[in-house]
């Protein structure tokens, strides 16, 4: 039936309209209104003037018949008169149509729009049908569909860019770009600078978020624009999907760009930092990142501190900034000084926490032994950590008791230990400890009982190209055996005559102990022991050849010996 009625409309003249517009004498052409009186399978009777005398054949009906009851009012235009059987025959099809085409022209002119429906598809647009009756023609180039892509299949409004009376019917033009461009220029026409706008996120991307506006208007959020805190990145702030409220920040309504921001919608929150953050305040913040220089410290969206290094330690501390604090961490900081301007503001994490040395003599005396951690080893000796902010420097002199060639041999950095505080230095903030005071001095012990020329045992610890380094057992004290010691041979390379880990027997060749000069030295020697073994070994073979001799003497001969020494 949509077919039928596609091809009548095309068929339909100008001067059939023109007809139906213009009543005859006899009443063809004119229009009135009808009632539905009774439904059959061709058509509809209705009632005219009160006069059982139209008939509404089933292809003149606007609608299906099944869409028709009794008692309905419908407007018609008499076709003919059936004067053999007494009737009008009456079309509702062909008044409806006068009323569209009316409409569609007085659109067309007024510039409204017409709500129509795309009913296929051509090489070079589309075929749409105005308000169910008027064909009309829809351009690709004004479609704003893409090639290829399904066209929408709901009603839609269109604008009339041409209506044109033809011999045969109208030439129907419409358009949904004109509509669009309609659209986009009133909503650029309502807006401006630093107007409050609401839309929804499209699209993210690094450079920025799109916002939609409107059906036909997206905004850009750049991304410096996305927060005042510019270490986030966009999509830690908003997702595709949000509702946002952004102020406009750019506009150019002759290339129709409009930019907005979102962080624009709070106050910059460096214009108050003078009293949001004054000068000697404690304030909680987290730390952000750290950097040789110092690390920077969160306070608020868009707000961060930086501690320099030199506000870190109390004194003169040499250690990694990572071994006090993390990024993540939650600390207290104090505020030194402000800059609005540049945006910039100073802090203390030392300052926060107190100076340490002020009650140093108090909490720490000399002589009393703290425990710590090893925070950094260095060749001259190690940098104890007591507490968060307080250090001490142990001396390579005072890692051991016996000689420290590495110090990273004796203490490793991260070691716990423990160490007795020789020195504090309160106006200089230093204090100097020692490990090896914790323990008694085992050389008191050595002095008591080892001299030189005794014999003691001992293991092989490491070798140098002099010599190598013993641990003496029993004492726990390091001795030096020089490489001319090491054997009675003539020796060129130390490892071929001992190794690590080996034990022997030593003599002490030299030994010095002057706590008072802080000297404490051994020196062993396996050569001179093998010496006196062999000095040993020759006197008793000497002994014992000389019990032979003696027993050959005779026993006149001994008297006589006998005498002769008595009387020297």
């Amino acid at each position: 039936m949509e077919e039928n009625d596609q091809k009548r409309n095309e068929d339909l003249s100008m001067e059939e309209v023109f007809e139906q517009i213009r009543p005859s004498p006899t009443g063809r052409g004119s229009r009135k209104e009808a009632e539905v009186f009774a439904l059959h399978p061709d058509g509809i009777m209705v009632l005219m003037d009160g006069k059982l005398d139209g008939f509404l054949p089933e292809t003149e009906l606007v609608k299906p018949i099944d869409n028709y009851k009794v008692g309905d009012k419908v407007f018609v235009n008499v076709i003919k008169t059936d004067e053999e059987e007494g009737r009008v025959v009456v079309s509702e099809r062909r008044a409806h149509n006068v009323t569209v085409i009316k409409r569609v022209e007085r659109a067309y002119r007024e510039g409204n729009y017409v709500e129509g429906t795309i009913v296929g598809d051509v090489n070079s647009g589309y075929n749409v049908k105005l308000e169910k009756t008027i064909n009309a023609f829809l351009p690709g180039s004004h479609s704003g569909i893409r090639k290829g892509d399904a066209y929408p299949e709901e009603p839609l409004r269109f604008k009339i860019i041409r209506f044109k009376r033809q011999k045969r019917g109208m030439n129907v033009v419409v358009s949904l770009k004109a509509i669009k461009e309609e659209r986009i220029k009133e909503f650029f026409s309502n807006v401006e600078l630093d107007q409050i706008v609401e839309g929804t996120v499209e699209a993210i991307h690094n450079f920025g978020a799109f916002v939609s506006l409107s059906e036909d208007v997206s905004g850009l959020i750049p991304a410096s624009e996305t927060s005042w805190d510019f270490s986030q990145r966009i999509s830690d702030v908003i997702s595709v999907g949000d509702r946002v409220t952004a102020k406009v920040i750019g506009l150019d309504k002759k290339k129709m760009k409009i930019s907005l921001s979102l962080k624009k919608m709070t106050e910059d929150p460096w214009l108050s930092i003078e009293q949001k953050y004054p000068v000697d305040s404690v304030v909680e913040g987290t730390v952000k990142s750290i950097e040789p220089f110092g690390f920077f410290v969160w306070l608020e969206p868009g707000i961060e501190g930086l501690v320099h290094i030199s506000e870190v330690f109390w004194g003169n501390v040499k250690k990694d900034l990572r071994s006090v604090v993390s990024p993540g961490d939650k600390i207290e900081v104090k505020v030194l000084e402000t800059d609005g301007e540049n945006r910039r503001i100073s802090l203390s994490y030392r300052q926060a926490i107190g100076d340490p040395w002020l009650t140093i003599e108090k909490d720490h005396r000399i002589g009393s032994i703290v425990e710590g951690k090893a925070a950094k080893v260095l060749p001259t000796g190690a940098i104890v950590e007591i507490t968060e902010v307080l250090s001490g420097f142990v001396p390579v002199s005072e890692i051991s008791w016996n000689f420290v060639d590495r110090v990273e041999d004796v203490v490793k950095e991260g070691q716990t230990v423990q160490a007795r505080i020789i020195s504090i230095d309160k106006e200089n903030k230093r204090m100097r400890l020692s490990i090896k005071q914790t323990t008694e001095d085992p050389w008191i012990e050595v002095s008591k009982k080892v001299k030189v020329g005794s014999r003691i045992k001992g293991t092989v610890m490491r070798i140098t190209k002099a010599g190598a380094i013993v641990l003496i057992d029993d004492y726990n004290v390091e001795a030096f055996l020089p490489i001319s010691q090491v054997s009675t041979e003539r020796v060129e390379n130390i490892s071929d005559h001992i190794e690590v880990g080996q034990k022997h027997d030593f003599k002490v060749i030299r030994l010095v102990y002057d706590p008072d000069k802080d000297t404490r030295n051994m020196v062993v020697s396996i050569r001179q022991l093998a010496r006196d073994r062999d000095m040993e070994e020759a006197r008793r073979v000497m002994n014992e050849m000389n019990d032979i001799d003696e027993s050959r003497i005779s026993l006149g001969e001994k008297i006589k010996r006998q005498m002769e020494d008595e009387k020297d």
